[in-house]
């Protein structure tokens, strides 16, 4: 699989970044959100709509890790892991039993670390035959943190993207 991130796709996901990440607060009380197995679809006033699956430590209630989608013409996923992590390394991602992808981390903000991916023809078509998208990387102790997105509601919940 090929994933060529070009600096124009940098920009994307750092505008997505700010620009979420300033408006989650708001957005959160002003969106229509509809639930699709495993994901939230949510769609605000005059804002593209999102959809979302985060993932939190069951004790502490601390963001392992949040991907969310935006549907475009170059449709992209956007990751948001907790700060305090082992950037040199990079993080991967396997859909279900298939290959691994390693891929670098973007950026890092208040909100977290960030990175993004296209997702490619090839890549949707894997997520909407998926069950389990299995990300791993590495926290400041060097030890693998290995958090499951659940593909279930994937399909549909992109179908409903507008």
């Amino acid at each position: 699989m090929n994933l060529c991130l070009k600096p124009l796709f940098s920009i994307i996901v750092i505008s997505f970044s700010v620009v979420t990440a300033g408006y989650s607060a708001y957005a959160q009380e002003q969106a229509e959100v509809q639930v699709f197995g495993d994901w939230q679809v949510a769609c605000g006033d005059g804002e593209p709509c999102r959809m979302s699956q985060t993932v939190v430590q069951t004790s502490s209630r601390r963001l392992i890790l949040q991907m969310r989608v935006l549907k475009s013409e170059e449709p992209t996923a956007l990751l948001t892991f907790p700060l305090g992590i082992l950037l040199s390394t990079g993080w991967q991602f396997q859909i279900d039993a298939r290959q691994h992808t390693l891929l670098p981390f973007e950026i890092c903000n208040t909100e977290g670390c960030h990175a993004g991916v296209r997702l490619t023809p090839n890549l949707l078509s894997a997520m909407k035959r998926g069950n389990n998208l299995s990300i791993k990387f590495l926290d400041a102790s060097e030890t693998t943190v290995n958090p499951v997105i659940s593909l279930a509601g994937f399909t549909k919940a992109y179908e409903a993207l507008q």
